[in-house]
């Protein structure tokens, strides 16, 4: 396994863990979402602007506080890691 798709799994466990530690509706609503637009949580790492956007329809103003927990979650691997850098930047606009 190379490491985009280890980059894709730890995307995918993440934002996962964080929206089921905020609620199941607010997980299952942004899963939803995703599913419209023939994704999973695992693509959301190549396709983070649809995740963006799930995002910010779930929780509107509060957005950036969930991929605040997001980034937390990276810890220095955000650091360490160029693509999950700018997959949390895409994330966060």
């Amino acid at each position: 396994m190379d490491d985009e798709h280890i980059n894709a799994d730890v995307v995918a466990s993440i934002v996962e863990k964080i929206l089921m530690n905020i609620g199941m509706t607010a997980y299952a609503k942004v899963s939803e979402i995703l599913t419209e637009y023939n994704i999973t949580f695992t693509d959301c790492y190549r396709k983070p602007d649809i995740l963006n956007f799930a995002i910010k329809e779930v929780f509107d103003n509060e957005y950036l506080s969930v991929v605040e927990k997001i980034r937390t979650e990276f810890g220095k691997l955000e650091d360490e890691n160029h693509n999950l850098a700018k997959f949390l930047q895409k994330l966060s606009e």
